[in-house]
Formats: structure tokens, C-alpha cells, sequence
């Protein structure tokens, strides 16, 4: 065996090493915690599946709780089972993601191994896959779904292929609608194969048909999920009503919220997906990236400096279907930031999250092809290319290796540290006096907890004051979250009131809730 051989062997093998470590640790380091609403609501879902009871909420993700169904009958703890489900289908993922990234380093499977263990182990989404929320399933599927999109793109004649998209689609939806937006590849799809299609009559059938295919794939688990609620009339008034209050009162979305346009911007792009998702609040991983940014841009100075240079190197930037796949990719990625924009809760980073893993994979492919064009003509020109190509290779690995050691540890923390409501909890049942507290969404978590105290979701002011005047002899608590609230409708309200905790926990598992001042409510005499 050639010495070459070897060290192409044992790259294969050390990035394998590493992707299996990604799952072994997202559940060695499973989060024990159903942390908020939403997670409450997936784990009651696998004790009885029902919508009208928030069990799942709309629009019930059939296929991830049935997912997790499955797990459940041999793992009794429900969170657990939705974790193993979501560390199975995030281990999946490597799969299409390495598929995908052979495309751009020209079939080299160690190349594309380590570059599907960078985008793995990114911290952020590391975190996911080791709690029970439906987001790391939906990213999972949406891999397989972007494989199978340019797998058809390759083969526009190919029916089969061409099925499998519409079928990903399917599952795609059924686990995470919301989604929706990456949607437009199967457009795009379609286009192409009507374009090259010289019948206009087979073209006009063959789309006609498709459209059909794919609107009958997402009537699979529609149609499961109204049969569920026992009539279709039932389950279209409760989608009706769910998709009003996503908009106008309790979604987030933009026309629910007062937060200015633009620092609604500011918040999504550079507090989510730049400070949140991306960099995973690690002042390391930002320096790295922002160095390898930057000798990535000087590699790409040099080689158009280089006048002989035409892209003969290690890899071609010419190649046609990686253009049309990278232009048909970033299409799709900004229709998903407009919808995350405008109809998605800016305050919960997850919602952002779908777009890292593809913007990753193109950086990081882009960093490597820009590694071997320098390496290929560094006898010819200057050692500078050798260098940079070097420099960039340290500081890519320095990434790899802080993404896994900073990304374990936060990995262990979530497993470990007890969410702010978890505290608050703990804090009020241990209260001697009868108390009755008054919450916003953390009810949903103390209910799950079976809190033993009286404890109330209240929104509106004058009704807590109703409420409050009728049942005296109680000591009245609520959370800084029902106290804003009440400001929007009686700024004095904060003269009735006295903080007496604060519970803490890291932002970046606790988004909404990392941090709960409890107050008591001053009794008129």
C-alpha cells in the first residue's frame, strides 16, 4: 500500500470517527428536559395524539411523532425517545450531506466526510439534535430532500427520481411544514424538465402529472392527521384558527409583534443566525470563521492575480450543475429567510436554523476547492500559494476540533443545568404560605411538571385584577413576562409589585425563558 493510500485510509477513518462521536454524544448528552411549550407538547403527543389538546400542536408532525412512537414502545421516558429519534435522523444526515458535498470536491470521500463533520458538529445544531423539539428531524429530511433535488437535476429524464423528490417533499412537510419554502427546488424542477422536453404535449401530461403526484403524497398525512380529529370539517376549522392566531396574535410573525422592521432584521440576521446558529455565542468559533473568510477571499484575490490561471486546478469552478445546483440552493435559501423574516417568531433562534447547514456546506466546499487550485499551480507561481493553502487547512481544522470540544460541552451543560422554569418550579413548591401564581408559557411546563400549587396563564390585566380581588388570602406571584404584559395595558402596574427571585439559565437552550424574575403582587389594603 502506497504511502497516499494510507493517509487517504486513514482521513476516511478519522472523519468517520468523528461523525460517529457526534451521535454517540448527542445521546450520551440527551437533555432530560421538556424546557418549553412546544417540547411539552411533542411529549405528551407520544402519550396520546391529540390536536384540539395542543398534543401535538397544529399542524401535528405526523411523521416525527410517529417516528418517536416507534422508539417509545422500547424507551418508557418519552423525551428520551424523541431525542434518540432526532440523534437517528441527525446521524442519517451524513449521508446526503456527504452525497452532496462529493458533487463539489470531485467524489473525494474523505473530503466530503470531514466536510460533513464540519457542518455536523456545528455547535448550534449539535444542541438540537440532543433535545426534543422537531427542528433537527426537519433538518434531517430537508438533507435528504436537497440530495435527492440534485440527484434529479442530474437526471432530468429520470422518473423515478423525479419521484423520490415529490416523496422526500412529502416527508419533508409531514415532519416540519414550516419548511415549506425550500419547496421552490421542486419549481425550479420543473422548469428544467419542461424546458428540455421537445413534446410539447408529453411535457404539458408529464407536469400535469406531477403537480397531481405531489399534491396526493401530501394528502397522505393531511388526510391521516383530519382522520385523527374525526372529521374534516373539524380538522379545517382547527387549521383555520391555528393559522390566524400564527399571524395576528401569538405567532410571532411580523404582523403579531411591534418590534421595528429593522431591528426585527437586525435581530433575525445578526443575533440568530450570525451570534446564535452559526457562531454558537463562541467568540472562538466567530474568529475562526471570520480568519478563514478572509484568507479564503485572499486565495481567491491570488488566483485571479494568477493571468495563466483559468480554473485548471484540483477542482473546476466552471462545472455546470454545480453552478445551477448552488444557484437553485441559495434560491431556495432566500425564500426561507423571507418567510423566517416576516411569518416565523424572531425571538426563537430555531426557526432560522435550516439555512446554516446549507450555507456551511457551500462555504466549506468553496474553501476547499480554493485550497487545491492554490496547491495545483504552487511550483508554477509563487510559495505564497502553498502558504495560504496550508493556513487555511490549520485554521479549517482549528474549527473542526473547537466545534467538537465547545460543542460537547454545551451538549453536557443542556443535559446537566436546570432550566429557568425547572427553577422556578422547585423554588414555589417549596413556598410555606399558599401561593398562586400567575404565568405566561410557563404554565405549559409546570402543568407537565404536575405542579402541586395553584398556578394560572393569564394575559389580560383586568382580569387579574377580577380574579385577584375575588381570592384574597393567597399570596399572588407572576413571572416578569405576565408583568410586561400588564405594562402594555397599565403602565402604574409596576408600583404593585415587589421581585423576590430570579432564576437563570444558558440562553442559547432557553431562548424565550433563560432568564425569570418572579415578583409578588402587593395586596390593596
Amino acid at each position: 500500500m502506497s504511502r497516499i493510500a494510507a493517509v487517504r485510509i486513514a482521513s476516511v477513518c478519522s472523519a468517520i470517527i468523528v461523525i460517529i462521536g457526534f451521535f454517540y454524544l448527542s445521546l450520551m448528552y440527551a437533555s432530560p428536559f421538556a424546557r418549553s411549550w412546544d417540547e411539552v407538547d411533542f411529549v405528551l403527543a407520544l402519550e396520546r395524539y391529540d390536536l384540539l389538546a395542543m398534543q401535538p400542536h397544529f399542524p401535528g408532525y405526523p411523521y416525527f411523532i410517529a417516528g418517536a412512537s416507534i422508539i417509545h414502545r422500547w424507551v418508557a421516558d418519552p423525551v428520551l425517545a424523541l431525542v434518540m429519534f432526532n440523534a437517528v435522523a441527525a446521524f442519517s444526515s451524513a449521508i446526503p450531506i456527504t452525497l452532496l458535498a462529493r458533487r463539489y470536491v470531485k467524489g473525494s470521500t474523505s473530503l466530503s466526510l470531514w466536510l460533513t463533520s464540519l457542518v455536523l458538529t456545528t455547535p448550534y445544531l449539535w444542541l438540537m439534535a440532543a433535545r426534543p423539539m422537531s427542528e433537527c428531524a426537519g433538518i434531517a429530511v430537508l438533507w435528504w430532500f436537497l440530495w435527492s433535488v440534485r440527484h434529479a437535476m442530474e437526471h432530468p429524464k429520470s422518473g423515478a427520481r423525479h419521484a423520490l423528490v415529490l416523496v422526500l417533499f412529502g416527508f419533508l412537510m409531514g415532519t416540519r411544514l414550516s419548511f415549506f419554502p425550500f419547496g421552490v427546488a421542486i419549481l425550479l424542477l420543473w422548469a428544467e424538465q419542461y424546458k428540455i422536453n421537445k413534446d410539447q404535449e408529453g411535457k404539458r401530461l408529464r407536469l400535469a402529472l406531477s403537480i397531481m403526484a405531489a399534491g396526493l403524497i401530501q394528502l397522505i398525512w393531511i388526510v391521516g392527521l383530519a382522520l385523527s380529529e374525526g372529521t374534516i370539517s373539524g380538522f379545517w376549522k382547527l387549521s383555520i384558527a391555528f393559522v390566524k392566531g400564527h399571524f395576528s396574535e401569538w405567532g410571532g410573525g411580523i404582523v403579531s409583534t411591534q418590534i421595528p422592521f429593522g431591528q426585527r432584521i437586525a435581530q433575525l440576521f445578526g443575533s440568530n443566525l450570525i451570534g446564535d446558529v452559526l457562531l454558537s455565542r463562541s467568540a472562538v468559533i466567530g474568529a475562526l470563521l471570520l480568519l478563514l473568510l478572509t484568507a479564503v477571499y485572499a486565495g481567491q484575490w491570488l488566483l485571479r492575480r494568477t493571468e495563466t490561471y483559468h480554473g485548471k486546478g484540483g477542482f473546476q469552478e466552471s462545472e455546470h450543475h454545480n453552478r445551477r445546483y448552488t444557484a437553485w440552493l441559495i434560491t431556495c435559501i432566500g425564500f426561507y429567510l423571507v418567510w423566517a423574516l416576516f411569518g416565523q417568531n424572531i425571538e426563537k433562534p430555531r426557526h432560522i436554523s435550516p439555512v446554516a447547514g446549507p450555507l456551511l456546506l457551500l462555504f466549506y466546499a468553496a474553501t476547499i476547492r480554493t485550497v487545491f487550485s492554490l496547491w495545483s499551480i504552487r511550483q508554477r507561481y509563487r510559495k505564497g500559494h502553498a502558504a495560504l493553502s496550508a493556513a487555511i487547512i490549520i485554521v479549517l481544522s482549528g474549527l473542526l476540533i473547537t466545534q467538537i470540544v465547545y460543542g460537547a460541552d454545551l451538549l453536557r451543560k443542556q443535559a446537566e443545568e436546570l432550566p429557568s422554569v425547572y427553577q422556578l418550579h422547585d423554588y414555589v413548591r417549596g413556598l410555606e404560605t399558599p401561593v398562586v401564581l400567575y404565568t405566561w408559557e410557563e404554565t405549559r411546563v409546570l402543568q407537565y411538571l404536575q405542579a402541586d400549587y395553584e398556578n394560572r396563564r393569564i394575559l389580560t390585566f383586568d382580569y387579574f385584577n377580577a380574579i385577584v380581588a375575588a381570592n384574597s388570602g393567597k399570596r399572588v406571584l407572576l413571572t416578569d413576562h405576565v408583568l410586561h404584559g400588564f405594562e402594555q395595558q397599565d403602565p402604574s402596574v409596576r408600583s404593585q409589585v415587589a421581585p423576590i427571585a430570579e432564576f437563570k439559565s444558558n440562553a442559547l437552550f432557553d431562548p424565550v425563558y433563560a432568564n425569570i424574575i418572579l415578583y409578588e403582587w402587593k395586596q390593596k389594603p
